[in-house]
C-alpha cells in the first residue's frame, strides 16, 4: 500500500458521518509547536501510557503523520514483542500442552483421564489382548480349536500356527498327495474367520 497516495486519505467505509470528535472546548494539537485546533484522536503507544490519557488529539495534518509512524511495539524489547506475538495466536488466552495438567508422580504412559460414559475408553497398552482373552466368541473358539490353539492365543500365535499348518497340509509339501486337502481347507477357513471377526 502506498501511504503517500492521493487516494489514501479519501478512502472511507461511510462518508455520512464526520470523523472529527466533537470537543466541548477548543483543544490545541498535541504535536510539538503546532497551534492548530485538535479534533482527531489517536491511540497512545504501549510505553507512553504511564497513567496518562489513553489517546492524543491532533490536527488533521499531524494525525496523518502520527498514524503513519505509529508502532505499538516501540520501546519494547525483542523478547516482549515476540511473547506478545505468540500470545496473539491464541487470542491472549492461556494454553497448555496436551497432558501437562496430570497429577504429580504419574508417568505419561499410565496416565488415564476420567471418562464416566466410556466415550473415549483408553486402558493403555495390552488392553485389546486382555479383552480378547476374556471375550472369545464360540465361532472364534471353534476356529482356534481347528488351528489347535488355546482361547488365550494372541494374533501372532495364530499367524505362526497358520503358516505351519498350511506348509504341513499343502499338496506341494506332501509330494502331490491330496489326502490332507480337507484339513487344509478347514485351516484356511478357520484363519479367514478369525481374520474377518477381528481376532487377528
Amino acid at each position: 500500500m502506498n501511504l503517500n497516495s492521493k487516494y489514501f486519505d479519501s478512502i472511507r467505509a461511510s462518508r455520512k458521518n464526520d470523523k472529527r470528535v466533537q470537543v466541548s472546548k477548543k483543544v490545541a494539537c498535541d504535536w510539538p509547536e503546532c497551534k492548530e485546533e485538535a479534533g482527531y484522536p489517536a491511540p497512545v503507544g504501549a510505553r507512553e501510557s504511564d497513567g496518562e490519557a489513553k489517546h492524543r488529539n491532533f490536527c488533521f495534518a499531524h494525525v496523518k503523520q502520527y498514524n503513519r509512524s505509529f508502532n505499538y511495539f516501540e520501546g519494547m524489547t525483542e523478547e516482549d514483542s515476540e511473547s506478545f506475538r505468540r500470545a496473539a495466536r491464541t487470542g491472549h488466552r492461556p494454553t497448555w500442552s496436551m497432558g501437562t495438567r496430570r497429577a504429580r508422580g504419574t508417568k505419561a504412559e499410565d496416565w488415564q483421564f476420567h471418562d464416566p460414559l466410556e466415550l473415549m475408553s483408553h486402558e493403555g497398552n495390552g488392553a485389546k489382548e486382555k479383552k480378547r482373552a476374556s471375550k472369545v466368541t464360540s465361532g472364534q473358539e471353534r476356529a482356534l480349536s481347528v488351528l489347535e490353539l488355546p482361547t488365550s492365543a494372541k494374533p501372532e500365535d495364530v499367524r505362526k500356527r497358520y503358516k505351519v499348518l498350511v506348509k504341513q497340509f499343502h499338496p506341494d509339501a506332501n509330494g502331490g498327495e491330496r489326502t490332507h486337502e480337507e484339513q487344509l481347507q478347514s485351516v484356511i477357513q478357520a484363519h479367514d474367520y478369525l481374520k474377518a471377526s477381528g481376532f487377528c
